[in-house]
């Protein structure tokens, strides 16, 4: 009987050991992830993206979305989703489709389906202006701004102020292009890191998630071998106090 205890006792000391340590490691990566999660606006982690390509893979984040491009004069204006791009810079977020832009000797004008927005030559945004129901824009010789809305065809003489019926001819539209290369690899890499916070990962890895189901099953076992460890520990420093006793 007294061997048969012995043998009990000596089977909770290993137990005890040796789940603490196949435990401490995930006990470790939770209570990183636990401590960065709770501090998440001191370290501003839902602001900040992931950059890692290999991780935005492990998500399956791949740009697969079509780039609508517009080219003025001298520069390409691009969408792709909800973002919209001034060369290779982020412009502005807008979900309506981009449908033109035209630019003149005094600043770039961008169309999209109820709005326009007035920039300078540098991307900088002066104004942004709502009309329902816009289809194209353009401009005739003298560079006036032309829109052709649900309203019909108007010209803008004062820089989108005002708009008159236009009748005439001899209006060149703004039509949809070809992005280039360098411009259309650009905007989709800083597309692609721009699309996942780093608080995402954390709160993933803290759950096992970011490993798939594999990752979820560790966690939980893990979660269940604190609790043994809770009794077995327990039951030692009871048994301890006892002998002593």
């Amino acid at each position: 009987m007294k061997n048969n205890k012995h043998r009990l006792w000596q089977f909770i000391y290993k137990l005890h050991r040796y789940i603490g340590l196949l435990s401490a490691l995930v006990l470790i990566m939770l209570a990183i992830t636990g401590i960065s999660l709770n501090h998440t606006e001191d370290l501003q982690l839902d602001s900040q993206m992931v950059q890692s390509t290999t991780i935005l893979h492990w998500y399956g984040i791949k740009s697969t979305a079509k780039l609508t491009s517009f080219a003025t004069q001298n520069h390409w204006i691009t969408q792709l989703k909800q973002k919209v791009y001034f060369d290779q810079s982020f412009l502005i977020e807008n979900q309506q489709p981009l449908l033109g832009a035209i630019e003149t000797d005094e600043f770039i004008v961008v169309a999209f389906h109820h709005s326009l927005l007035l920039l300078t030559h540098s991307g900088e945004l002066i104004e942004q202006s709502s009309i329902d129901g816009i289809e194209n824009i353009g401009m005739n010789q003298q560079q006036a701004i032309i829109l052709k809305s649900s309203r019909g065809i108007n010209v803008s003489t004062d820089g989108l102020i005002s708009w008159q019926p236009y009748t005439l001819e001899q209006i060149t539209w703004s039509a949809v292009q070809h992005t280039p290369t360098h411009i259309s690899t650009s905007i989709e890499n800083k597309f692609l890191t721009s699309t996942l916070p780093l608080e995402r990962v954390l709160l993933d890895i803290h759950s096992g998630r970011f490993f798939g189901k594999i990752g979820v099953f560790i966690v939980d076992l893990s979660a269940v071998f604190l609790i043994i460890l809770a009794f077995s520990g327990c039951a030692i420093w009871l048994n301890t106090i006892f002998k002593n006793k």
